[in-house]
């Protein structure tokens, strides 16, 4: 069995898709603070029993050999869009874990290094790109051929709209196949839980799976746990604008909440009590209320992308609620045995959902890998992009 270390993978969405790739985890790593290494602990009959890991500084990351794969979900934030322009670019502060990473591989030495990001790492950042790959073969003294791998989580199985890109450095030929399969719409993803009980506690299942949760593995169990939404002000206040919407037809797929308040104001002259002293300043503002925003998501279409606020951002698109954690890691292609209730007291837990990359990526990807490792090369090896690089997209 081929092995791999994942570095900075965060949630674990990565981790696992590599695993049911065929793979053997033997190490896990990430700086001091990294999202989602108690995500991965507490879920070892997933991913494996005999692996260990460390969240430290990186110069002192254990190194194991003989490894043939090191998996890599460094933060994409210098180079997001949602970034402020401030802190965006080649010289993004954050762009150092990107440089950690090279580091680290370059004292395992794997055959192949895969690294996900946002497509504007490309698009945006190429001559770190390319400069990134120059420091791994400058350390190694190895050479490495460098893969710009494009991709969306949807049309690779998963729930989701969410084009990202991966860069891959591979010292065998590589190439990749794309599948063909159907894509879900987000009432296929989540419909089987609707009604049920708001806890944290496992709890059996009331509906019949639907065919993506019976493709993907979904429900392995006969019970799920997590199905537990937020609570807080800024929630209860969409609520209770929620509540009043349903006077007038209920809030609009699609809609966010500076244009829920909005018709609701014009429509019934005032706002529920909770928003008592926000009306002036609101209209001021044409009741724009921020780039990251309460939306109701369409449940005839994709899902959109889970972000680090989406269980604070998303309202449930038939029920007056917000999302729940099990609704975001069935988003992020968690099946249901992904264990969630012993990560309830982790005050970080709502960040990392949408901190990673969804399972169906990782396993495509890790699949893509491990072909290359046997010497099965994929439909497409990508057109010359650059010195010793490829180009391959997904359209």
């Amino acid at each position: 069995m081929y092995r791999f270390i994942a570095c900075q993978s965060f949630a674990g969405g990565f981790d696992l898709g590599v695993v049911q790739a065929g793979f053997e985890l033997v190490h896990k790593v990430e700086q001091q603070g990294g999202f989602g290494m108690k995500n991965c602990l507490v879920n070892r009959h997933l991913l494996g029993q005999n692996w260990t890991s460390q969240a430290c500084d990186y110069t002192t990351w254990h190194a194991p050999r003989e490894i043939d794969f090191v998996a890599a979900n460094p933060p994409c934030s210098g180079f997001s869009a949602m970034t402020d322009q401030r802190h965006r670019g080649i010289d993004a502060k954050v762009n150092a874990c990107m440089w950690a990473l090279m580091e680290y591989a370059a004292r395992v030495r794997p055959t192949i290094v895969v690294m996900e990001s946002v497509r504007l790492a490309y698009s945006g950042g190429r001559s770190l790109m390319t400069a990134l790959r120059a420091k791994l073969e400058e350390l190694t003294g190895l050479k490495y051929e460098l893969y710009h791998v494009f991709q969306d989580a949807i049309e690779l199985g998963g729930a989701a709209r969410r084009p990202r890109y991966f860069w891959v450095a591979s010292r065998v030929p590589f190439g990749v196949t794309y599948p063909r399969v159907r894509k879900p719409i987000l009432r296929e993803i989540w419909d089987d839980l609707r009604g049920h009980a708001l806890t944290w506690q496992q709890q059996p299942y009331r509906r019949p799976a639907t065919w993506w949760g019976e493709r993907e593995g979904v429900r392995v169990n006969t019970t799920f746990d997590g199905h537990a939404s937020r609570d807080g002000v800024p929630i209860r206040r969409a609520l209770d604008l929620m509540a009043l919407a349903e006077r007038d037809g209920g809030w609009p797929s699609g809609w966010h909440i500076g244009q829920m308040a909005k018709h609701c104001y014009e429509t019934f002259g005032y706002l529920p009590p909770s928003w008592n002293g926000m009306k002036d300043k609101l209209m001021a503002n044409e009741w724009h209320m921020g780039f990251t925003t309460v939306i109701r998501w369409d449940p005839e279409k994709p899902a959109r992308v889970i972000t680090g606020a989406a269980l604070d951002a998303v309202l449930h698109p038939y029920e007056p609620r917000t999302i729940t954690h099990r609704e975001a890691a069935r988003v992020m292609g968690f099946p249901d045995n992904w264990n969630i209730m012993p990560l309830r007291h982790m005050g970080s837990l709502k960040a990392t959902w949408g901190k990673g990359i969804t399972v169906q990526c990782g396993r495509w990807i890790a699949t893509q890998v491990r072909n290359a490792l046997d010497g099965n090369l994929g439909e497409r090896t990508g057109k010359p992009d650059g010195e010793r690089e490829w180009l391959i997209r997904d359209r």
